[in-house]
């Protein structure tokens, strides 16, 4: 069975007049009356999507509505499923333009928007779902990564033969790696633990995937859409993915870079720690440890240019990575 037909049979769930569908990346846009919806598949459970739903109902609480809110279909599930046992979820859709990265105001205006966001992104103590707080322990995760970095780097050079992508590895990893060592050191002496109990007692709640894919502009409107990373978690999480998706984009320009971290802390001015999670998260390497161990679990026989190209431009923004993290250390509140 193809996928129309498997989404005629989930649409049939549900109460929609369907004027028009259409594909949109891997799922279907329906048009019913003057509102638009998605069908996607759905690969988690009906207390995933419970969570999900309840986030947004939190926002909605609060006065935003402009969030991928899930439909119940005619059995009052928000999952619906066809006859070869697939998972589907209809969702509300808008009509709207991916934020623009090489777009200064709309860069900081969708900061300024996940300041607003997490205000008010706190779960119910009532709510059944709790879902991970593992972005909480940064403390493991960079040991962790610290580790697979050294791995990597041992692995290289026992190696007889070497080629540029492994040359290029060898001849960076002191300076990364001590990076990495550096943003250990410092989280450790920050002594955030009193920002973890607070997180968790308080059931703050990251969108866990905060980046241009997922925040669209519709008129005067800022659409907020896949929730489905969201989890208990230091918020400041969310504000560094942005900010360094936005910033690998653009060269890592201090000057954009400032202005985002400053838009964000005007609408929701941050707690004690806070700055400190951020500058840390923006120490450590995270797209130099990806690319290594990328390529430490991938085919050794054969080296992706692509990530070549992109160890080499990592190497070549380094000066201007630095000196934007200098100016967050000094940023005050």
């Amino acid at each position: 069975m193809g996928m129309d037909e498997k989404v005629d049979e989930v649409l049939k769930q549900y109460e929609l007049d369907i004027k028009a569908k259409r594909r949109v990346r891997g799922s279907v846009v329906v048009e019913s009356g003057d509102e638009f919806f998605v069908v996607k598949p759905y690969l988690r459970d009906e207390m995933r999507i419970l969570f999900e739903e309840s986030v947004k109902e939190c926002l909605y609480k609060n006065g935003y509505e402009f969030a991928d809110f899930a439909l119940k279909n005619n059995s009052e599930k928000y999952i619906s499923e066809d006859s070869c046992g697939g998972k589907w979820v209809v969702r509300r859709w808008f009509q709207a333009q991916d934020c623009d990265v090489r777009d200064k105001i709309e860069v900081r205006m969708a900061a300024g928007h996940l300041a607003y966001l997490h205000k008010f992104m706190r779960m119910p103590d009532e709510c059944e779902a709790k879902f991970n707080t593992s972005k909480i322990d940064i403390v493991s995760l960079f040991k962790k990564h610290n580790n697979e970095m050294k791995r990597v780097n041992s692995y290289i050079k026992a190696k007889k033969q070497k080629n540029h992508m492994e040359i290029s590895i060898l001849n960076s990893f002191r300076e990364f790696y001590e990076q990495g060592v550096e943003a250990l050191e410092y989280i450790q002496r920050c002594g955030i633990d009193e920002l973890c109990e607070k997180t968790i007692s308080e059931n703050r709640i990251i969108h866990g995937s905060y980046n241009y894919h997922n925040i669209s502009f519709s008129r005067e409107n800022i659409i907020t859409s896949n929730f489905e990373k969201s989890a208990v978690g230091l918020q400041m999480t969310d504000l560094y993915d942005w900010i360094r998706k936005i910033m690998e984009k653009n060269g890592w320009n201090c000057e954009l870079g400032v202005s985002i971290v400053e838009e964000y802390i005007k609408k929701r001015e941050p707690e004690p720690g806070e700055m400190e999670v951020l500058h840390a998260l923006l120490l450590y390497p995270e797209k130099y440890w990806k690319l290594v161990n990328f390529y430490y679990n991938g085919k050794k026989t054969w080296i992706s240019e692509k990530n070549y190209e992109k160890l080499e431009k990592i190497r070549a923004q380094e000066p201007d990575r630095q000196k934007f993290i200098a100016k967050i250390k000094d940023l005050r509140v």
